[in-house]
């Protein structure tokens, strides 16, 4: 379960990088075709880890058995080496090339992407256990966790050979006609051109082509719910599934498409269009897609006349007392919440109330686990938090700080708990909590390897990468004078709240 959560916040931390921070032009790069392969590297990886986390979520005896393996057999610590050495060679174009010229840079690019990202994943998979239990493992499961990944990794080329559905006219004609009617319930004045499918609102127009029909969605629905039918046959009624609950849920997902492009068009009208075309129309499908098939497949779960044996009563207490998912879900939370609003909003920032709603919504879940984790801090942590703060401050350059009208009163109030608690708490639980610790062994070159790769890690989730670096020192540092993530959690709180309060009086709100 580690190393699968820390992939996905690997796999959100590149999505968010490559997506949002630097997003590749596959049209400016001298290889589109290769480029738009590449891109479609995040669809795949969203679906793998679904299907990989459906998988352990609905088989927990297998899940025990590779937990029982992984401990009696772990993995040589080179791999974790190899893992590492993959994602500093994914993350390499960002300094070499910059966020402006990474895709005019895009042949190198795609070299240390590609080879990063099999590094990555190699790494990731024999540091969890040798190859020897791996297939021992999978023998034992009829090799069905491999197949359904190899699945999940197809779901956009299955997509594509969906797209003839598209040409059943009665299927467009009313898929058009539907969008156009959403829009128009909402006020719209709506302009179409019925022959080609375009659409439009105060001169913003989208033509709804085969990319637009929602067949990822209805994929993405096939798939999933086929992949809990194979799960879960021996208890579940068949008939009913397939001829009740497939048919509601590809209806779902048809009608889901149709909200979606009307968002889009609302967005490109009342928002950008240049996000709604090149933002919430790149990325945001396949999230929602994605949710609204979990979704449906825990209604499945969930709903007992699909069910021949009573369905066992869960309870949330035990995982709100799990200190390891403390650590790992509340990070794994704001990165999903920052892809979310960079869908949504063409300047993220002001999307950031909803970011801050979703953190402290993750850390009230695990509450009574962080409160375990808690312990006094010392003196030694707000010194090293005050002096990280005035740091920062006085190395920002000016040129880039410019002070600006003070945004709204509600915007300032969720920036600064956000600043200030919410990402010190979350931030600090994963990378010292978690991934300091689960790094460090009692020799000095570890202890070293430790600290510099949680500290390099942490340096990218900021746009000062030198500057947050050495600030990830620090509290590495100060976690392994006591091993209590509280320091580490105390530095961080004031240290953001010194740079916060520099912000608030001076309006330089690219501070923070």
């Amino acid at each position: 379960m580690t190393m699968a959560a820390l992939v996905v916040a690997e796999l959100l931390l590149v999505i968010l990088t490559y997506q949002v921070m630097a997003s590749i032009e596959c049209r400016q790069t001298e290889i589109e075709a290769a480029c738009r392969a590449l891109r479609s590297m995040t669809a795949r990886g969203l679906a793998v880890m679904t299907v990989m986390a459906l998988y352990f979520w609905l088989r927990p005896a297998a899940y025990r058995a590779l937990a029982d393996r992984a401990i009696a057999a772990p993995g040589h610590q080179v791999w974790m080496l190899f893992h590492l050495t993959g994602l500093v060679l994914i993350f390499l174009p960002l300094p070499l090339f910059g966020t402006a010229e990474i895709s005019r840079a895009f042949t190198p690019t795609l070299v240390l992407l590609t080879s990063g990202g099999l590094l990555t994943a190699l790494g990731a998979v024999f540091w969890v256990t040798p190859l020897a239990a791996w297939r021992d493992w999978m023998r034992n499961d009829s090799y069905l966790l491999p197949l359904a990944l190899f699945i999940g990794f197809l779901v956009p080329d299955l997509a594509d050979l969906m797209r003839p559905l598209w040409e059943w006219s009665t299927l467009s004609s009313l898929t058009f006609f539907l969008v156009f009617l959403v829009l128009t319930l909402t006020g719209f004045d709506v302009g179409v051109h019925p022959p080609t499918y375009e659409i439009g609102v105060e001169g913003f127009w989208v033509q709804i082509a085969s990319q637009c029909s929602g067949v990822e969605g209805i994929a993405l629905i096939t798939i999933f719910m086929g992949f809990y039918a194979a799960l879960m046959r021996p208890d579940l009624r068949q008939k009913r599934f397939w001829l009740i609950l497939v048919p509601l849920a590809v209806l779902a997902s048809w009608l889901f498409n149709i909200l979606r492009i009307a968002i889009l068009i609302i967005i490109g009208v009342r928002v950008s269009p240049e996000h709604a075309l090149n933002g919430f129309h790149s990325y945001a499908g396949w999230l929602m897609f994605t949710a609204l098939a979990l979704l449906i497949v825990l209604i499945a779960h969930r709903a007992q006349w699909l069910h021949r044996s009573p369905l066992p009563q869960h309870s949330a207490t035990t995982l709100r007392q799990d200190t390891l998912a403390a650590k790992i879900v509340p990070f794994i939370v704001m990165m999903l919440s920052g892809v979310f609003v960079s869908a949504f909003w063409p300047d993220p920032a002001a999307g950031y109330p909803v970011r801050a709603l979703l953190m402290a919504l993750a850390l009230l879940v695990f509450l009574p686990a962080i409160r375990a984790l808690w312990s006094r801090p010392s003196l030694e942590s707000l010194a090293v938090g005050l002096a990280v703060g005035v740091l920062w401050i006085v190395t920002a350059p000016s040129q880039e700080l410019p002070a600006t009208d003070a945004p709204s009163l509600f915007w300032i109030t969720t920036r600064l708990l956000g600043t200030i608690l919410l990402v010190p708490l979350i931030e600090e639980l994963f990378f010292r909590g978690y991934l300091l610790r689960r790094l460090h062994r009692d020799t000095l070159v570890w202890t070293i390897l430790a600290v510099a790769i949680s500290s390099l890690l942490f340096g990218l989730m900021h746009d000062r990468f030198l500057a947050g670096t050495l600030a990830g020192v620090a509290f590495g540092l100060l976690y392994l004078r006591r091993a209590e993530t509280s320091d580490a959690i105390a530095a961080h709180i004031v240290a953001n709240a010194t740079i916060a309060l520099a912000a608030l009086l001076t309006a330089k709100w690219a501070l923070i």
